[in-house]
């Protein structure tokens, strides 16, 4: 039998903030969840660079294991949230007080702190976000949802599509006609599909 291979996240979304709506996604018609424990939420922020390797040992040494649960029922909630306001904004559907605020509340708590540092006999202000609960992690995304929301063509989010594909983009394509996540996966399916389709009406109308 062949292996199988593991679902893994889908950069595919021309910007940070529909990567991580893309962190659930649909294998086989059924929805399938990437962000299953707090190791896989610090996996999902290295792999966007949000955070270094050592930064995340470090809360990893920081928080005990139990401590780190809630991160995953925020990052759900919070993705949830984002989500809602991508599909409400897509459909001209007022967005709801209420998914604003999810990502408000992850914004509002942040300690941003300034140093003062030298590089290149210059010097410059370096400002970190003060990680002081587990849940501080996710500032980036909210930050992420922020900017596109006040800077990007609304217009310009699509939904794959493949009808059994969930995943969203930004189409930055020429003339934005991007159809699909990926022209390698769901972009050939829904070719081979409509070809036989079109097959099976010829073959029906000769019969």
């Amino acid at each position: 039998m062949p292996k199988k291979i593991a679902p893994a996240f889908q950069f595919i979304g021309n910007h940070p903030a529909l990567d991580f709506i893309n962190t659930k996604i649909a294998v086989g018609g059924q929805p399938v969840e990437l962000l299953c424990s707090w190791e896989d939420v610090l996996e999902w922020l290295s792999l966007m660079n949000f955070y270094t390797k050592e930064q995340l040992d470090a809360v990893i040494q920081k928080w005990e294991y139990g401590k780190g649960e809630s991160l995953v029922e925020e990052a759900i909630a919070l993705r949830k949230s984002m989500l809602t306001m991508v599909q409400n904004r897509t459909r001209n559907i007022e967005v709801s007080e209420e998914d604003m605020s999810c990502i408000n509340k992850v914004l509002q708590e942040q300690v941003i702190t300034t140093k003062l540092i030298r590089t290149d006999h210059r010097f410059a202000a370096e400002k970190q976000v003060a990680l002081r609960k587990p849940n501080d992690l996710l500032i980036p995304v909210a930050e992420a949802a922020v900017d596109l929301f006040c800077h990007y063509d609304i217009r310009l989010i699509k939904k794959c599509e493949n009808p059994a594909c969930v995943l969203y983009f930004y189409d930055n394509s020429r003339n934005s006609t991007r159809r699909w996540c990926s022209q390698k996966t769901c972009g050939n399916r829904m070719k081979v599909t409509a070809y036989l389709e079109r097959h099976k009406n010829k073959d029906t109308k000769e019969s």
